[in-house]
C-alpha cells in the first residue's frame, strides 16, 4: 500500500503527533492515525454540541438543540474509534491467531449502523411535524445564524480530517467517522434553511428540508456498512493483487504457472496460499527451495504470511505445449470453464494417462458437473495424442488470470 501524503493543517497534524507516519501498513502507526482523528472529533464535537443546545434553549428551538445532541452523538462514535483502534493495534495471541486488526472494520461497521438510525429517526421527526402540521414561528437572530454558521465550518473541516486519514490508511472506520461529520453538518444546513424559511413565513420549510438531510444520512451509512461488511464475510481480491503475486510466483525460471491463489486480509495483513508448477526433473530439494523462495517474496510484498503448494509438471515435453494449446482452445469455448491448469502426463504400461484440472465458474451448479465432463470428454477424445484424458472440474473462486511461461 502506498502511503499517501497529507498536506495542510492535516498534514501538519500527523507528522506531529503520528509517529512513522508513513509506515501505514504498521497497526501501530494505524492506531496512531485513529486515536489523533478521535480525539480532535471528541473535543470538537463536545465544544459543539454545548454551543448547539445552548442557542436551542434561548431562541426555543427543538430543531436546534436536537442538532446539539446530534453532535453529542457523534461525539460518542469518535470514542467509538478510539476503542476500535486500540482493540485492533493488540498483538496476535492463542484465541485470534489472526491478530485483531478486524476490530477496526467492526467499529466501522456499528457507526455505519447508528448513522442510519440517526438518519431514520431525523426522518420520522421531520415527516411527523409536516404530517400533523405542527408548525411554529421562530425568532431567529443574526447572532444565532452566525454562530451556527461556524459550526457547519468546524464540521466540514472535521468531515475533510477525518476523510484524508482514512484515505491515507485506507480506514472504514474513519470514513464512516468522516460522514458522521458531514451529516451533522448537513443537519445544521437544515437548520438554518428551516430558520431563514421559517422568518420568512414558509414554518413547513424546515421539516421538509429535514427530510431531504434524513436520506443523505441514510445513503451514506448503507455505503459505509457496504464497504464494512464485504471484508468481514471474506471478499475476493481485485485482478491486481492477483496479477502480482503471479509475477512473483513466476520469478524463477523452473516455474511454470500459479494457480489456486486464495488470499484472506486481516486488516493490512495478507494471508495467501497458492500453487506453483514446477520443472518435474527437478529434485524434491530442489522444488523446496523453489517454493520457499516465491513464499519469502510474496510475504515480503504483502506481509502477512504465505504457502506454496507444489505441483511437478513436465513442461519441457515435446507433448506439453500442443496439449496446452488444446487446453486453452477450450477453455475459450465454453464460457463455463475459467482455466485449466496440473498438465501431467503419467506414461504407464497400459498406455499415457492425461491428468490436468479445469476451473470451473462459480456460477454454475456442482449439480452439472458431470453433464459439462461428459461434454468436454468427447471434444477432447483423439485430440489428445494417444494420451487418455483424465481430468477433474473444481469452483475457481479466485478471479482467473492465467500467466504461464513461454515454453517455446
Amino acid at each position: 500500500m502506498e502511503p499517501v501524503v497529507l498536506k495542510g493543517l492535516t498534514g501538519f497534524l500527523v507528522r506531529r503527533f503520528v509517529k512513522n507516519h508513513l509506515a501505514v501498513t504498521d497497526e501501530k502507526v494505524r492506531a496512531g492515525y485513529g486515536y489523533l482523528e478521535g480525539w480532535i472529533s471528541v473535543w470538537v464535537n463536545l465544544v459543539l454540541s454545548l454551543l448547539k443546545i445552548a442557542l436551542g434553549i434561548w431562541i426555543g428551538s427543538y430543531a436546534v438543540i436536537a442538532d446539539g445532541f446530534h453532535s453529542a452523538s457523534d461525539m460518542l462514535t469518535s470514542i467509538l474509534v478510539i476503542f476500535g483502534f486500540y482493540v485492533a493495534k493488540k498483538p496476535r495471541d492463542q484465541e485470534h491467531p489472526f491478530g485483531h486488526a478486524n476490530a477496526e472494520l467492526v467499529a466501522g461497521l456499528i457507526m455505519a449502523v447508528l448513522l442510519i438510525v440517526a438518519g431514520f429517526e431525523l426522518m420520522l421527526d421531520s415527516s411527523l411535524i409536516l404530517w400533523r402540521q405542527e408548525f411554529k414561528t421562530l425568532d431567529a437572530n443574526w447572532i444565532v445564524l452566525a454562530a451556527l454558521g461556524g459550526t457547519i465550518v468546524a464540521k466540514e473541516w472535521l468531515f475533510v480530517l477525518s476523510k484524508s486519514m482514512g484515505l491515507a490508511i485506507n480506514s472504514t472506520a474513519l470514513a464512516a467517522d468522516a460522514w458522521h461529520h458531514r451529516s451533522d453538518s448537513l443537519t445544521t444546513v437544515a437548520v438554518i434553511l428551516g430558520l431563514l424559511g421559517n422568518q420568512a413565513g414558509f414554518a413547513w420549510f424546515d421539516p421538509a428540508v429535514g427530510v431531504l438531510v434524513s436520506l443523505a444520512v441514510i445513503w451514506s451509512g448503507v455505503e459505509i456498512a457496504k464497504k464494512s461488511i464485504s471484508p468481514l464475510l471474506g471478499e475476493n481480491v481485485n485482478t491486481e493483487t492477483v496479477r502480482r503475486i503471479v509475477d512473483l510466483a513466476l520469478c524463477h525460471e523452473d516455474v511454470y504457472n500459479a494457480h489456486d491463489i486464495y488470499v484472506h486480509k486481516y486488516g493490512q495483513q495478507h494471508f495467501i496460499t497458492l500453487h506453483v508448477e514446477i520443472l518435474s526433473s527437478l529434485s524434491p530439494i530442489e522444488m523446496h527451495d523453489i517454493s520457499a523462495m516465491v513464499q519469502g517474496r510474496i510475504e515480503e510484498h504483502f506481509g502477512g504470511a504465505c504457502t506454496v503448494h507444489v505441483d511437478p509438471v513436465d513442461f519441457q515435453d515435446p507433448r506439453f505445449q500442443r496439449i496446452a494449446d488444446l487446453l486453452k482452445g477450450l477453455v475459450q469455448s465454453h464460457q463455463e470453464l475459467l482455466e485449466w491448469h496440473d498438465l501431467q502426463f503419467r506414461d504407464l504400461e497400459g498406455g499415457c494417462r492425461l491428468h490436468f484440472e479445469f476451473s470451473v465458474d462459480p456460477k454454475i451448479k456442482e449439480a452439472d458437473y458431470p453433464a459439462l465432463s461428459a461434454k468436454l470428454y468427447e471434444e477432447l477424445k483423439g485430440r489428445t495424442e494417444g494420451a487418455e484424458p483424465h481430468f477433474s472440474l473444481e469452483p475457481g473462486y479466485t478471479l482467473p488470470l492465467r500467466q504461464e511461461r513461454s515454453t517455446n
